[in-house]
């Protein structure tokens, strides 16, 4: 085994000039990365900083944001409770909170479960500006989200159907339910329970479930942006981990080191395997993890982008599954826009294409937040694994390729595919992604010679989503514009209001630095506008707000009217 390691190893170490071209290519302060074969780490590396000013070395202790690696951890925490009999994972959501009833598919408050949350096929629109406001605020309470789940779109805007296990629809907020459960069946608090169930068992005390892990820890990896003039930017990152905000822990909001994603996953394999091979002898000691064989498994399918080679890859629950070679391995990852219909550039860079006679699976997730993504690969067949961090995004996933350049040199895949070409095709589209599709129809459709009423006209309170969502809209405390609008009565949510047409202002304006920086979270300029509604004596009755691109405008009604 040491022959092969040194062999492998031996791979794995060359692979570090093709990865410092990628940092260069994507713009990411640091890449930190490693290696499990057969059950133990062999290869470990980090280049580039953790900081925005360049002057702090990441290393594998450094603590990024997992993003949506965290529902790894919501459906272990569920899978605990699933062994020990208080849960079932077709336990009905509505059991364990009654509240749970949307109003657009009566079937989802009788039929919704546990693996219908983990796996994304509520078909519930994804209330994520409603979740996370300008700048990375928090713009809703953990109690509110079963009320506005309630009010979510359910059906498809094409098709008029009910998407309620006919759709596959990711919804960070509909995992979240998991943890809600959790609470009310274990009595804790979810941060408390993974820490002591999930996180102290297994010596992963390089992992943040709440703010204070982190406060006084300098080993932090910065969420970062460049801005135009080539320096770095640090983005807000205060409410993450968000353990104020449960759900939002559970889909997105923990954070962890390299050395405790490798524990992480030397423990998933070793329990997954555990529960499938008799003769397996454990290395994991007193493992907590439970249920992994069906936590992992695919649930739904995710059709394959060229079906005459690649086997159709499925989600599981938190976990999604491919068969190498595949076009999907990097389907979840940020390096979208080169994956979309108009290019598939990824058709083209297949690793292992030639090499594999036998299909093996691999078993992953990636995690995207703002200026930060997380991607782990597993490997059963050979109890392996690969994890990379970056703290950058702008042009393009570094994690995501970093860990494709490791995966082929981990397995010897042939023919050898140089990712180098594909790197700078994604870094091209991102960095035109803004203009093109952000800025430039924003401009085409703004009209700043319309005729403006009196600002004051529309300064006021505004209610929504059955009054579980607010927007609040004053006399600016900013500079930029007379007017601002707050998101929810959270007030670092405050964003300028710019004119863009009459009774329409927009919290967005053209400038890519201010849009990198805002880090609003939203896919269409519409969503950053709001168009008010002015009745014949000229008052304003209210406002409407495209929250989300698939959804019909919301209506919010301006208070005191």
């Amino acid at each position: 085994m040491s022959t092969e390691n040194d062999a492998v190893v031996g791979r794995l170490q060359s692979c570090l000039p093709q990865i410092q071209r990628i940092q260069s290519i994507t713009q990411t302060p640091s890449i930190t990365f490693g290696i499990i074969h057969h059950g133990q780490v062999i290869f470990k590396n980090s280049i580039g900083h953790r900081d925005s000013a360049l002057a702090l070395p990441a290393d594998s202790e450094t603590i990024y944001m997992l993003g949506s690696c965290s529902k790894m951890f919501t459906s272990a925490a569920a899978g605990i409770l699933v062994e020990e009999g208080k849960l079932s994972w077709t336990d009905r959501i509505q059991k364990y909170l009654p509240e749970f009833n949307p109003e657009g598919d009566p079937r989802l408050g009788l039929e919704a479960d546990i693996i219908d949350c983990l796996r994304h096929t509520t078909g519930l629109a994804s209330p994520t500006m409603l979740t996370v406001g300008p700048r990375g605020t928090i713009a809703s309470v953990e109690e509110d989200l079963v009320a506005i789940l309630n009010v979510m779109p359910t059906r498809n805007p094409a098709t008029g159907e009910q998407r309620f296990n006919r759709e596959w629809l990711y919804n960070n907020a509909a995992v979240g339910l998991v943890a809600l459960i959790i609470e009310r069946i274990s009595g804790q608090r979810f941060a408390d329970f993974l820490r002591e169930r999930l996180l102290e068992p297994l010596g992963m005390s390089r992992t943040a479930v709440t703010r204070s892990d982190i406060e006084a820890d300098g080993n932090v990896a910065a969420p970062c942006t460049k801005l135009s003039d080539g320096t770095f930017y640090q983005l807000p990152d205060s409410s993450w981990p968000c353990d104020h905000h449960s759900p939002l822990l559970a889909g997105m909001g923990m954070r962890s080191s390299l050395n405790d994603m490798l524990t992480w996953c030397t423990a998933v394999l070793d329990a997954e395997r555990s529960e499938t091979d008799p003769n397996y002898k454990r290395i994991v000691p007193n493992n907590p993890l439970k249920q992994m064989r069906r936590v992992r498994r695919g649930y739904w399918t995710r059709p394959a982008d060229d079906p005459d080679f690649s086997k159709p890859a499925a989600y599981g629950m938190g976990w999604f599954r491919v068969d190498l070679p595949s076009s999907k391995l990097s389907s979840f990852s940020g390096n979208s826009l080169s994956q979309s219909n108009g290019h598939k550039l990824h058709l083209h860079y297949i690793v292992g294409k030639d090499s594999v006679a036998t299909p093996f699976p691999a078993v992953g997730h990636t995690g995207g937040m703002r200026g930060s993504i997380f991607s782990v690969y597993t490997f059963p067949d050979t109890q392996s694994a690969v994890v990379t961090a970056t703290n950058g995004r702008d042009l393009g996933d570094a994690s995501d390729f970093t860990a494709q350049i490791l995966v082929q040199a981990l397995f010897g895949l042939t023919p050898g595919v140089d990712l180098i070409p594909w790197a700078l095709k994604e870094a091209g589209l991102a960095a035109n992604q803004y203009r093109v599709h952000i800025e430039e129809p924003w401009e085409q459709g703004r009209r700043p010679d319309d005729t403006e009423r009196d600002y004051m006209l529309y300064v006021g309170e505004y209610s929504g989503f059955n009054d579980r969502f607010r927007l609040m809209i004053a006399a600016s405390t900013l500079s930029q514009a007379p007017l601002s609008i707050v998101f929810n009565r959270r007030l670092d949510s405050e964003c300028p209001l710019v004119f863009y047409q009459t009774d329409v202002y927009s919290f967005f304006r053209p400038d890519e630095d201010y849009a990198k920086t805002q880090a609003i979270i939203a896919k269409n300029f519409k969503q950053m506008l709001l168009r008010f509604q002015v009745d014949e004596q000229g008052s304003v009755e209210g406002l409407y707000w495209q929250w989300d691109t698939e959804a019909e405008p919301a209506w919010f009604r301006k208070l005191g009217q």
